[in-house]
């Protein structure tokens, strides 16, 4: 059996961590809120404790993890392992892959984009399994994406490609998290869908989202805009309906730029709204798309859930581990 390996998926709303024995099964697991409001190092403390906690409840040892893999959002740089900044955490030129080796008896930590990991993950055990040019696009709290080109994980010139969710896709649009208008992300992602849904109740039209919304913060969540959904809510219909042909309109267009074997899609909206919203989202997007550019082409929904993240982390933390052993060699 081989080593053990540590993955963790750090979000804007959760943390995950798992461990991995030699097999690549998972043997425990914790996940836990990542209270972005909090500061950086009380951040860092919670994803400690995460961590430490799936290797108690997989019944290992600290010092027998022999290499840690992290997926963040960016961006960042994976060759130092520092976060360089965060829309949705307080992160801000922080070094927590330095700051994780040292917590855990100094074993190599491996950090990449949170996207670019569940794609890796989907790529090497999941929904794109024997592609060798992968589109991977994760709607949630914000939209990434992650790009296998030729079978190897592309991040380009500065390490951070594929940041598709902040592409202009509509001039004058509304603003995103980082201020630009009109972005994939900020027209399509789980809080846009929130802003335009609370929209429309300000004018007087009703939806039973009043009902299901958090009375105090007004956070609206994925399975609260299924429920809606399902229940056949035309104010959430219509805003559902709207970011997926935005989706669409974003995606189809990054088709003709990359010509993609398959495309997978995941992330929290994703995994909520189901086959049904990929459709529309694959409707709009082969009209912009050509032809012989989506000729064979897969779009498929994540296969690996919540746990391509952590999946796609650990394979690309093994992964370096084994080019260190063969450079050591």
């Amino acid at each position: 059996m081989g080593a053990y390996v540590l993955g963790i998926d750090l979000g804007g709303t959760k943390i995950e961590a798992a461990v991995f024995d030699g097999d690549g099964k998972i043997i425990g697991r914790h996940r836990d809120k990542t209270e972005a409001w909090r500061s950086e190092e009380e951040v860092f403390e919670r994803i400690v404790a995460v961590a430490n906690q799936s290797i108690t409840n997989a019944k290992v040892e600290a010092k027998q993890i022999a290499a840690v893999g992290i997926g963040a959002p960016g961006p960042l740089d994976p060759d130092t392992g520092y976060i360089i900044e965060t829309v949705n955490l307080p992160f801000r030129n922080f070094p927590l892959g330095p700051r994780l080796s040292e917590r855990f008896n100094h074993c190599p930590v491996t950090l990449n984009n949170d996207v670019d990991a569940g794609t890796y993950g989907e790529f090497k055990a999941g929904a794109a399994q024997g592609a060798k040019f992968v589109l991977g696009v994760f709607v949630g709290t914000g939209i990434g994406g992650g790009l296998i080109l030729n079978g190897e994980m592309y991040n380009g010139f500065n390490k951070n490609a594929a940041e598709i969710g902040h592409i202009v896709i509509k001039v004058g649009g509304p603003k995103d998290r980082r201020g630009v208008r009109g972005t994939m992300e900020g027209l399509a992602a789980r809080p846009a869908l929130a802003r335009d849904i609370k929209k429309e109740m300000k004018r007087g039209k009703k939806s039973l989202m009043a009902k299901k919304m958090d009375k105090k913060t007004g956070t609206i969540t994925s399975g609260d805009i299924k429920e809606c959904y399902d229940a056949g809510d035309e104010v959430v219909k219509k805003i559902v309906h709207r970011a997926a042909r935005h989706l669409g309109l974003g995606i189809g267009s990054l088709v003709n730029v990359l010509s993609p074997e398959v495309i997978v899609f995941g992330g929290g909206v994703v995994e909520a709204l189901g086959e049904a919203f990929l459709k529309r989202v694959e409707k709009d997007l082969r009209k912009v798309a050509f032809d012989f550019s989506m000729k064979n082409v897969k779009i498929v929904k994540a296969q690996l859930g919540d746990d391509a993240g952590i999946t796609g982390a650990s394979l690309l933390a093994r992964d370096a581990l084994g080019k260190k052993a063969l450079g050591a060699s």
